[in-house]
């Protein structure tokens, strides 16, 4: 942990402030270089922005809920996200989806192309959120003597570096995304296939991760995030059967295979 960079005077750099600002300045350097492709700059810089601010506030409201006993009711710490780090992934991912589904309508932005490059942009962008987070110590994990260990500051032994693990995570699937988003644009592929891919690696990547976190309430033996992990799954399997169209290609396959035992009956 190393929740403050270094001090000059009286000002601190802080690690959470500072990836944060990384992960925008990057992630909105690859909304532009996509947007400039296709002549719409403002009109993406725009809904990229007011869409991060929007899942910023509602990562920081759904984080505050969560951890209600160590926020209370001191105001300050709700803003000072630098000083009193932490955000909620899934609450961020849900307030940003509902926000830019209405943007675009309103807008008359096309949803789903626009959300394929978002997935692009804002997988790049946790792989800093989440270096920031626990460089900060938003966030830890379960106590291991583990090769993979850290210290938290004011408690005793070790702990897994759980949003260490999801910035590689994010790294690995922010190369996968890129691969795929530029042959998904080649091979002219249904728009929302590559935002579908990237909801159900997070989900994965977040249900998995759950298990080597401390929780306070549990359901079924499963975290509250594991269940809203495994509706996002969910979710992204049906979207990328719709936009895929591969329950057709299974019922055309089937109906060939019908059609070919009749004839052979015949």
């Amino acid at each position: 942990m190393l929740p403050v960079l270094y001090t000059i005077g009286p000002f601190s750099v802080y690690s959470f402030g500072l990836f944060l600002a990384l992960s925008f300045l990057l992630s909105t350097f690859v909304v532009w270089k996509y947007a400039r492709e296709e002549f719409k700059e403002e009109e993406y810089l725009d809904a990229y922005f007011y869409t991060s601010l929007v899942t910023l506030v509602s990562a920081r409201i759904v984080y505050i809920i969560r951890n209600w006993p160590d926020f209370g009711l001191m105001v300050l710490k709700y803003i000072l996200v630098v000083e009193t780090p932490g955000l909620s992934l899934i609450g961020g991912a849900i307030g940003g989806f509902i926000f830019l589904y209405l943007y675009s309508r309103k807008k008359k932005i096309k949803f789903f192309h626009f959300a394929d490059i978002l997935s692009l942009a804002g997988t790049l962008a946790l792989i800093f959120i989440k270096i920031g987070q626990q460089l900060g110590g938003a966030a830890h994990g379960t106590e291991t003597n583990s090769y993979l260990k850290v210290r938290i500051i004011g408690r005793p032994g070790f702990y897994h570096p759980t949003e260490l693990y999801e910035a590689f995570t994010y790294l690995l699937l922010f190369i996968l995304l890129l691969i795929l988003l530029r042959r998904a644009w080649r091979k002219k592929w249904k728009e929302g296939i590559i935002f579908a891919i990237f909801a159900f690696f997070t989900g994965v990547s977040i249900f998995g991760l759950e298990f080597l976190k401390v929780h306070r309430v549990y359901l079924y033996g499963l975290s509250f995030r594991q269940i809203l992990a495994l509706m996002i799954i969910t979710g992204s399997i049906f979207l990328f059967a719709g936009r895929s169209e591969i329950y057709k290609k299974f019922l055309n396959y089937f109906k060939k295979k019908k059609n070919e035992v009749s004839q052979r009956v015949a």
